[in-house]
């Protein structure tokens, strides 16, 4: 009877764990990290943040800006000579040697899978020809990807109060960087031999999770004490690709849950909708148009995309909430076409002659009535004068 019993408790509390777990899977993870994101990399959607806004020191993960801004900007086959000031560098080094020679994809392996500070100089200087120059160049670049919130100084997320971005502008960048064939190569390698002039040995990627979470392609995890814990990650699976970015964690470990657990919130949670190029959409006109392309949104499963077309042609698909997730125009609507300019002018003369004929004939009309009245006072004057005349003659007649 005490072992049914037993059984019975034991039983009840792994259905009460299986519940509870399963309730959690639906909630919105609790996470340590400060700042962190979750976007869907196709789309764009945001599926989850936390203070994702908030500026925040980077660290490493500044290095996929390096990095894609390398691969973009220069032949990779190109050799690059070391210079002193990248053997300099402090922190994790590839350990190259000054008046080295290296091949400049191999910098971006050094640079993307070990972290390498070394080479994240040694490719500024060969792409803009000194660090504060590339910084510029970071710089331009975020903005070109709608990072507003985000300012560079280095080419290695060293430490500087200027060095800074939000959990929001780390997934764009990355969003961008990660479309890039050879880019997403580099992030998702685990291993990788290397053989340099100061350094023989192999690669180990530091990102954890490539080996740990399924899924995981990439890309970058960073620390340094004032950013704490940085790390960003990409992850493809059921359908589904997003970026999580999570910044100043409290600790290595306590970044990689709170990826984990963002991740698992997000596929648990969210599937990608697509609207087939070819569906008809009615609009307020009455008339009905057809899709000319694919359209693709990411909403919580069991929700469909709410459809609304503008007086102007505009198809917006909102979430339940009203937020927008898309636009599309569906068609234009035709409007009145403005006079031509010789047109413009012409009227504009036509009414320029009138007005002033208006003008002359004002002012004709002005000088006749004046012309009239000083005759009629002339006439008048002339019959007082002749009045007067008589009277004095008729005067004069009585006094004889």
């Amino acid at each position: 009877m005490k072992k049914i019993s037993l059984f019975l408790v034991l039983s009840l509390v792994m259905l009460m764990q299986t519940q509870f777990v399963q309730a959690a899977g639906e909630n919105t993870p609790e996470i340590k990290s400060e700042s962190a994101v979750m976007i869907d990399a196709k789309t764009g959607d945001i599926l989850y943040q936390k203070n994702s806004s908030e500026q925040m020191y980077p660290a490493s993960i500044t290095k996929i800006v390096t990095g894609i801004l390398a691969i973009e900007s220069g032949n990779l086959d190109d050799s690059v000579i070391v210079s002193s000031e990248a053997v300099k560098a402090d922190g994790t080094r590839v350990y190259l040697l000054e008046g080295e020679h290296v091949p400049l994809k191999k910098l971006v392996q050094g640079l993307l899978i070990n972290s390498g500070n070394d080479a994240a100089i040694a490719i500024a200087e060969y792409v803009a020809g000194d660090v504060a120059s590339f910084a510029d160049e970071m710089n331009e670049f975020a903005k070109k990807v709608g990072a507003d919130n985000t300012h560079f100084v280095n080419p290695n997320g060293l430490f500087d109060v200027e060095h800074y971005t939000t959990a929001e502008d780390m997934a764009k960048i990355t969003q961008y960087a990660m479309k890039n064939d050879v880019f997403r190569e580099i992030v998702a390698t685990k291993e990788l031999p290397w053989v340099g002039e100061g350094w023989d040995t192999t690669l180990r990627n530091h990102h954890q999770l490539l080996w740990d979470y399924p899924g995981t392609v990439g890309v970058k995890n960073g620390y340094v004490d004032e950013s704490k814990h940085t790390l960003v990650t990409a992850v493809s699976r059921d359908n589904l690709d997003v970026i999580i970015v999570t910044l100043k964690a409290p600790s290595s470990r306590a970044a990689y849950w709170d990826t984990m657990a963002i991740g698992d919130y997000g596929f648990a949670n969210f599937e990608r909708q697509t609207l087939s190029a070819g569906k008809k959409i009615e609009a307020e006109n009455g008339k009905t148009y057809e899709l000319k392309d694919d359209l693709t949104v990411t909403l919580p499963k069991g929700e469909k995309p709410i459809q609304n077309v503008t007086a102007d042609g505009e198809l917006q698909l909102k979430d339940s909430s009203g937020n927008l997730l898309l636009t599309h125009t569906l068609f234009k609507e035709k409007k009145k076409e403005a006079p031509a300019a010789a047109e413009t002018e012409a009227v504009e003369e036509v009414d320029s002659s009138f007005m002033q004929k208006i003008v002359k004939a004002s002012i004709f009309l002005y000088s006749g009535l004046l012309l009239l009245l000083a005759f009629l006072v002339i006439l008048r004057m002339r019959s007082q004068k002749q009045k007067h005349r008589k009277m004095r003659h008729v005067a004069r007649s009585y006094v004889k």
